[in-house]
């Protein structure tokens, strides 16, 4: 019931950021764009995980494939305002679906296991692009532009939700049934705060900015 209660919460932030996304379209950057589209995809993610923990009895096969598929949706996002940087990362999408490949053939199978490897490896490479990103945003603009102009809340959802799961996903399948049940709450908080910076960054855009 508790499970139920906060996917609710959590699809509800989610419509909610969509429903103000296309509502202030005309206000939003490519990136921002980019970003609500990614929003859409990952609502329709979060309805399906809860539907295979429901009829399934668990989700891993969700986050074996959910997991390379948001890496490279953000990661393609970023990107372009990486500089340098940018072509390294987007050689990463390649090596994370290989990665993820191999670790669900050998060494932790869909079936019994959580992909800890993937989302490990994810959530640092996404630290450091946001990280990138986030100084790069600085460097360009004022703090004005960066603020209204651009996906810097998004960012900060990203980078909180991914030192989150790094340190408690990551962790998963070494931990005990009171482990597990921290683990989840820690989840189910930094997830309403990943979903709730698009609400904010959508919110606040004043006005198109060109790429």
């Amino acid at each position: 019931m508790i499970y139920w209660i906060t996917t609710i919460i959590k699809l509800c932030i989610i419509i909610l950021g969509i429903i103000i996304g296309f509502s202030r379209e005309n206000k939003l950057n490519r990136t921002n764009y980019d970003f609500l589209i990614i929003l859409i995809v990952a609502g329709a993610g979060e309805a399906l995980e809860w539907l295979m923990a429901k009829y399934y009895f668990h989700n891993f096969v969700y986050y074996h494939v959910f997991r390379p598929l948001f890496y490279t949706l953000i990661t393609l996002a970023l990107a372009p305002h990486l500089g340098k940087m940018k072509r390294s990362f987007r050689l990463s999408i390649i090596f994370v679906w290989i990665a993820a490949y191999f670790n669900a053939r050998y060494l932790q199978p869909p079936q019994d296991s959580l992909n800890t490897v993937i989302i490990s490896l994810t959530c640092l490479l996404h630290i450091l692009a946001v990280l990138f990103y986030i100084a790069r945003l600085f460097d360009r603009y004022s703090w004005n532009e960066t603020m209204y102009h651009h996906s810097f809340w998004i960012a900060i959802g990203i980078l909180l939700h991914s030192i989150s799961s790094f340190l408690t996903l990551g962790l998963h399948n070494f931990l005990g049934a009171d482990g597990h049940k921290l683990v989840t709450h820690v989840l189910i908080v930094s997830e309403w705060l990943y979903y709730a910076s698009f609400i904010v960054n959508f919110s606040l855009q004043k006005q198109a900015s060109s790429d």
